[in-house]
C-alpha cells in the first residue's frame, strides 16, 4: 500500500468509524429511552412486571425527544471540545501524557541517539523532522501523534531508551513513521474525540447522581419524592448508557486499531530492511518487568496510539487495541522459538554503534546537488516511494548529515541559531542586494545578531545551493521550540529580509512558503485545511499556474515549455488544462494557488504531483531546481517526496 492509498484507506476507516459510532449512538438513544420509561412505569404503578404495551401508558414523546437531544448535544459538545483541545497537533497529546520535549541541544547520549534516528528517517523520507518527547516511564513504549506529517511528534519512554539498542529503536521509530505516513495519527485523534463525547454521557449521569447528596426533601412531600425518583432514574439511565457506549466505543476502537498495528509492523520491516530490530524490541517488552505499561492517568484514552499496550490491566469496558505480542512477533519471525529477552538495560553512558551488517549495506550515496541532472527513472517513480523509506535512503541521510559543517549543526540545535541559519539561507549572492538585506537585519535584530548571520553565510552558501529543503527540515523542530512572541518576531524579520530588494525570487518563495506554512499551523496563524475537492477541475487555475511555472523553469524556450506542459496534461488525462503565458505567472499568485490545491483529496494530490513530475521529466532529464520546487509543492500538500539519491560509486 503506497502513501496515497494509505491516506485514502485511513479516510475510509474514518467513514466506517463514523458509521459504526452513528449506529452505536442510535442504539444508545433507544436504550436510554427504554430505561427511563421503564423506570417511570415502575415508579408510577409499583409493578415489576411490564410489557411494551404497558410502557405506552407512560411514554411521553416530548420527554423522549428532550432526552435524545440532551444526549446528542453532550456527545457532540464533548467531541468538539476534545477536537479543539487537540487541534494544535501531537504536542498537546505528548504533553497530556506527561511528555517533555527533548531539546535539540541536549548533550545526553540517549537523547542524541533517538534524535539522530528520528532525524535520519525524516531526512531520508523528505518529511520535516518531528519533535521528540520523552516520557518518564519505565515501560518500553512509543507513539506518534499529530494531524499530518508537518506537525507530527514522536514520543518515547525512558525505559525504551535505556533498554533498546540502536537497531531496536530504529525498528520502533520506523513503526511510528508508518503510522505517520498511513494517516493513522489523524484517525487516532478522531477516535479519541468521539469516545470522549460518548464518555461525557456517563460523566453527566454520575454528576446528576452525586448532586443528590446536596438535595433535601420532605418525606411527606409526594411531589418532591417523585421528582427525586425521576432525577435518580435519569441519572442512572445516563450512567448506564454512557458506560455502555464506552464499552462499544472501545470495541470499535480495538476493531480498527489492531489491523493497523500489523500494517505498521510490516512497514517497519520494509523501511529498515530488517526484521530483527522491531522483533527484538517486542521480545524485550515481553521479557521486561514493566513490559510496555504506562502510568499516566490518561493512558486508556490514548491506548490505540502506542507502539504496544500501555495499560496495566483490563476491565469489563476495555478491549485490547493491539494484537498479542506473540502474534506480532510470529508475523515478523515465523520461526521464532517463543522465548522473550530478559530485562537488560544498556549502559546509559554509551551509544550503540551501528551494526557491521548495516554498515556494509550503506552505499556511497548523497542527496542530489543543484545543477546536476536527476535520474529520470528515479524522479518518475518518486511518488511511489513516498512513505516507503529504504535503508539506502537512511544511509544517504546519515552520510549527508555527517558531511555538514559543525557550525551549521550546532546552530541548528537551538532556536536562535536555527533562526540565524534560515536568515543566512536567504542572503542574496549579489552584493548590492545583500547590502540592503543587511541594513534591514541591523534594524530588526541588531548588529550583533546580524554579524552572526553574516558569519553563517559562508558556512551555508554551498549547502544552501544544493539542499535548502533538507536544511529547513533540519531546523523546523528547533524553530518549533520558539515562544509565540519569538515566532512573530522571526516571521516579521523573515518577511522584511525577503522584501529588502522589493521583489521575491523563486528560491525565496520556496523557503518562505515551506517555513511559514509549517510554522503558522503550529502557532495558530493558519487554519488546518479540510480536503473537499473530488475533481481536479475544482482547482483548475491553481493547477495550470504551478504546472506552467514548472514547464518554464525546466524549459526556457516556448516550444519546449508547451511540450512539457502537454506531456504533463496527457499523463493524467487532464485535457482541460492549458499552459498560461509567462506574464500571468507571479509569485504572489503562487500562494493563492497552493492554498487552493490543499483542498484536493489524496488521490487528486497524487494525480497533480504526477503531472508535475512528468512535466519536469519530459525531455529525458530533470534538473535539481525543478525537482526541488516539486518537492516544495509536495511538502506543502502534506505529501513529503523523498530526495533523489545519486550513487557516487
Amino acid at each position: 500500500m503506497n502513501f496515497f492509498e494509505a491516506q485514502d484507506s485511513a479516510r475510509r476507516s474514518t467513514a466506517v468509524l463514523v458509521l459504526l459510532f452513528a449506529l452505536a449512538i442510535s442504539g444508545l438513544l433507544v436504550l436510554s429511552n427504554y430505561i427511563v420509561f421503564v423506570y417511570m412505569y415502575m415508579a408510577e404503578y409499583s409493578d415489576l412486571s411490564f410489557s411494551p404495551a404497558q410502557l405506552a401508558q407512560v411514554f411521553d414523546t416530548e420527554l423522549s425527544i428532550l432526552l435524545s437531544v440532551v444526549i446528542l448535544a453532550f456527545i457532540t459538545l464533548g467531541s468538539l471540545y476534545k477536537l479543539v483541545q487537540l487541534s494544535s497537533g501531537g504536542s498537546v497529546i505528548a504533553q497530556h501524557l506527561g511528555g517533555v520535549i527533548i531539546p535539540r541541544s541536549s548533550s545526553d547520549p540517549l537523547h542524541k541517539k533517538i534524535l539522530n534516528i528520528v532525524q535520519e528517517m525524516a531526512i531520508a523520507s523528505g518529511t520535516p523532522v518531528p519533535q521528540v518527547y520523552i516520557l518518564n516511564e519505565q515501560g518500553i513504549n512509543a507513539f506518534a501523534a499529530g494531524w499530518k506529517t508537518t506537525n507530527a511528534v514522536i514520543g518515547i519512554t525512558q525505559g525504551a531508551l535505556e533498554r533498546l539498542t540502536r537497531d531496536e529503536l530504529q525498528g520502533v521509530i520506523a513503526h511510528e513513521f508508518s503510522h505517520i505516513f498511513n494517516g493513522d495519527m489523524r484517525l487516532n485523534i478522531r477516535l479519541i474525540a468521539i469516545l470522549h463525547g460518548i464518555l461525557m454521557i456517563g460523566m453527566l449521569g454520575r454528576l446528576i447522581l452525586r448532586s443528590l447528596r446536596f438535595m433535601r426533601s420532605s418525606r411527606n412531600s409526594k411531589g418532591s419524592g417523585q421528582a427525586l425518583l425521576l432525577i435518580i432514574g435519569i441519572g442512572g439511565a445516563l450512567t448506564v448508557v454512557g458506560y455502555t457506549g464506552t464499552f462499544f466505543g472501545n470495541w470499535i476502537k480495538s476493531l480498527i486499531s489492531r489491523q493497523r498495528e500489523y500494517l505498521a509492523d510490516a512497514s517497519a520491516v520494509q523501511f529498515t530492511r530488517s526484521s530483527e530490530g522491531i522483533a527484538n524490541a517486542l521480545k524485550k517488552i515481553g521479557g521486561a518487568i514493566p513490559g510496555s505499561a504506562l502510568l499516566a492517568a490518561s493512558v486508556d484514552e490514548y491506548s490505540h496510539a502506542y507502539f504496544a499496550l500501555g495499560g496495566t490491566g483490563t476491565n469489563f469496558f476495555s478491549f485490547s487495541t493491539h494484537p498479542p505480542l506473540k502474534q506480532r512477533i510470529l508475523r515478523i519471525e515465523p520461526r521464532w522459538d517463543g522465548k522473550y529477552f530478559f530485562d537488560e538495560r544498556k549502559p546509559v553512558g554509551k551509544v550503540d554503534p551501528q551494526s557491521n551488517a548495516t554498515r556494509k549495506k550503506n552505499m556511497a550515496t548523497s542527496i542530489a546537488a543543484a545543477g546536476a541532472a536527476v535520474t529520470v527513472n528515479n524522479a518518475l517513480h518518486t511518488l511511489d516511494t513516498i512513505g516507503d523509506i529504504s535503508q539506502q535512503q537512511v544511509a544517504a541521510a546519515q552520510r549527508w548529515y555527517k558531511q555538514l559543517p559543525e557550525a551549521l549543526l550546532s546552530h541548528a540545535e537551538n532556536p536562535y541559531g536555527a533562526q540565524a541559519l534560515v536568515l543566512a539561507l536567504l542572503l542574496h549572492k549579489k552584493t548590492s542586494i545583500k547590502e540592503k538585506q543587511l541594513l534591514v537585519l541591523n534594524e530588526v535584530i541588531g548588529e550583533l545578531h546580524t554579524v552572526n548571520v553574516i558569519q553563517l553565510e559562508s558556512v551555508v552558501r554551498e549547502v544552501a545551493e544544493k539542499q535548502a529543503l533538507p536544511i529547513i527540515d533540519l531546523c523546523l523542530p528547533t524553530l518549533r521550540e520558539m515562544t509565540h512572541e519569538q515566532y512573530q518576531h522571526f516571521k516579521f524579520c523573515l518577511q522584511k529580509l525577503i522584501a529588502a530588494d522589493n521583489k521575491v525570487d523563486l528560491r525565496e518563495w520556496i523557503i518562505q512558503r515551506v517555513l511559514l506554512q509549517h510554522l503558522d499551523e503550529q502557532y495558530g496563524h493558519r487554519t488546518k485545511p479540510v480536503a473537499k475537492y473530488f475533481v481536479l477541475g475544482s482547482a483548475k487555475r491553481a493547477s495550470e499556474l504551478l504546472l506552467s511555472l514548472l514547464a518554464y523553469l525546466e524549459h526556457k524556450d516556448q516550444q519546449g515549455a508547451e511540450q512539457a506542459f502537454n506531456s504533463a496534461r496527457r499523463s493524467i488525462n487532464a485535457g482541460a488544462l492549458g499552459l498560461l503565458p509567462k506574464n500571468d505567472i507571479s509569485l504572489d499568485s503562487l500562494n493563492t494557488a497552493m492554498d487552493e490545491l490543499e483542498f484536493l483529496k489524496p488521490v487528486l494530490k497524487k494525480r497533480f504531483l504526477q503531472a508535475c513530475v512528468n512535466c519536469i521529466a519530459h525531455d529525458g532529464k530533470v534538473m535539481a531546481p525543478a525537482y526541488e520546487l516539486t518537492r516544495a509543492i509536495a511538502s506543502c500538500l502534506d505529501c513529503p517526496m523523498p530526495p533523489v539519491l545519486v550513487n557516487k560509486d
